[in-house]
């Protein structure tokens, strides 16, 4: 499984990647995004239903990690096509009120599913063989709705982890909307160089990993960058939405091993490239 999931996962990043650049807008992005998630997603109920987990650990982390990964996306740009398909027309300050109005909706959401957002983000898997086995649809933390999810490709607390990571997400997104309308300089930028963008293809936790680097060698503003702005303006770079960024973080520094993984392998390139440079000189 492990195979089939990292060639689906990098075949939608070059997807997503390819209409990032394309797109004018991100009611674009989300529209074109949206479609190509929903095709990776059903290649991978397809895989699935025609495949049998080994055990209990295996089908506890496709729902718990794997599928939350992909539908995810799904959600986040669902919202995001509905958010920016809403907005209304108006100045700057009309604007960030509609922004700030649809984060007090995902505040809200976190606050009504805290039980499940905890357990996430606390990383605890005491409750694992409960919350993401299919067997285990039964035990809910709370009333849902859940007539449209396939019970063979789901759990009730799959599909609303899947929500809440995209939440986390989305929230970024409106918090980074914010933030380009206090800083416009941030948008003047026009059609045809949008085409020459540079679009960020490792993992975003390797962006990430990068970013905190940068801040805590104090390579910003002299060491005054503030970690949150310096995320958002390689987001902006990088065309790319990273997220809840600190849990991402917190999951580095709990690592017992490798927890620079992205740095060490980019040093390691580094070097390699001047080697080989080297010997083209002899």
């Amino acid at each position: 499984m492990e195979k089939f999931v990292n060639g689906l996962l990098a075949q939608m990043n070059v997807e997503l990647n390819k209409i990032a650049l394309e797109s004018e807008n991100s009611f674009q992005k989300a529209e074109g995004s949206f479609y190509v998630v929903e095709a990776i997603l059903q290649k991978l109920k397809d895989y699935v239903q025609s495949h049998d987990f080994r055990d209990q650990e295996e089908e506890i982390a496709f729902f718990k990690v794997i599928k939350p990964g992909f539908l995810k996306e799904l959600i986040f740009f669902i919202e995001v096509y509905h958010i920016e398909a809403d907005k209304p027309a108006g100045d700057t300050e009309t604007l960030k009120t509609y922004y700030r109005k649809e984060l007090k909706h995902v505040e809200s959401f976190f606050k009504r599913n805290k039980t499940l957002y905890n357990y996430y983000r606390s990383g605890k898997t005491n409750d694992d063989q409960k919350f993401f086995l299919k067997s285990a649809n039964s035990t809910i933390l709370s009333p849902e709705y859940s007539l449209d999810i396939d019970p063979r490709f789901s759990t009730v607390h799959s599909f609303k982890l899947s929500k809440i990571i995209a939440f986390e997400q989305l929230s970024s997104y409106l918090q980074g909307s914010i933030y380009k309308l206090d800083h416009p300089e941030l948008t003047q930028i026009s059609g045809e160089e949008k085409k020459f963008r540079n679009v960020w293809t490792e993992s975003k936790a390797a962006l990430i990993e990068l970013a905190y680097a940068m801040h805590a060698r104090g390579a910003i503003n002299n060491g005054k960058g503030d970690i949150k702005q310096i995320i958002t303006d390689l987001e902006y770079v990088f065309n790319v939405q990273l997220g809840n960024f600190y849990r991402v973080y917190q999951g580095m520094r709990i690592r017992k091993k490798n927890r620079t993984a992205f740095l060490d392998n980019l040093k390691e390139s580094l070097e390699r490239r001047m080697d080989d440079a080297d010997l083209d000189y002899q």
